[in-house]
């Protein structure tokens, strides 16, 4: 099997790992993070704010701004928003079916969102941990966080995928209701379901560590099953797609 989205550019690929606009992407969303390190950093010894009683909130600040940045960019490499469109596109507005679309989803499109999820959140890990420390955090909870921003990125890169299997990538409906999705999982559902909500979860891991467990296995619990079911769905889509070229 060939893995294009290693080296294709074109508009075959949804979203190639190390095409320059992705790059460029990542580089602004890093530096997005690391503006809001140095605004918010404590100026404040954290043994004096924990004599005062004042807890630390960088840790859900930086959190909370890298999962927010790190899912969109993550929908929009799953709906193939990530890829400059040729000439053939723009002039008759054919969107040509992509790798991911053409083999079988099982064998490429899950292994490269498995991957690409992955590394489009090592570059923030180095901030990650430098809030984590300044915050005085454990590991387990650190742990607890990072897998909260994969879970979270990798159902928004799933959901864009899903809306492209169902639109394509030139509906003005598809790349809104890509959009709406996001911000009812990752902002909605406080109001409603704050138990699944990843904010409201990363808000509690800064501020009660202790009562971590419960709330953060109910959070796995739904966001697997849910994740589970996108991929599951996107392979009949895509076996379907595959069918209907062989006839």
């Amino acid at each position: 099997m060939k893995l294009y989205f290693l080296t294709d550019e074109s508009e075959k690929s949804l979203a190639p790992f190390f095409s320059k606009r992705l790059l460029d992407t990542l580089m602004i969303s890093a530096v997005i993070v690391g503006a809001f390190s140095i605004v918010f950093w404590s100026r404040r010894p954290l043994s004096e704010l924990v004599a005062t009683g004042n807890e630390p909130t960088i840790f859900f600040l930086i959190f909370a701004v890298t999962l927010i940045v790190n899912s969109y960019v993550n929908l929009c490499c799953g709906g193939g928003n990530m890829v400059r469109k040729g000439y053939h596109i723009i002039r008759n507005q054919i969107d040509p079916p992509t790798y991911e679309k053409e083999i079988d989803f099982y064998r490429y499109g899950l292994i490269e969102f498995l991957l690409h999820t992955l590394l489009l959140l090592l570059p923030f890990i180095p901030l990650l941990s430098l809030a984590a420390f300044s915050s005085a955090v454990s590991m387990v909870t650190f742990i607890m966080a990072v897998t909260i921003l994969y879970t979270t990125s990798l159902f928004c890169r799933m959901s864009g995928f899903l809306v492209y299997l169902t639109w394509g990538r030139l509906s003005t409906g598809g790349y809104f209701a890509t959009r709406a999705l996001m911000i009812f999982f990752v902002f909605a559902t406080i109001l409603f379901a704050p138990d699944i909500n990843p904010l409201q979860l990363l808000y509690l891991l800064n501020h009660s560590p202790n009562s971590r467990s419960f709330p953060f296995a109910i959070y796995m619990a739904v966001v697997s099953v849910a994740i589970l079911g996108l991929i599951v769905v996107s392979h009949v889509l895509v076996k379907r797609h595959l069918h209907k070229r062989k006839m």
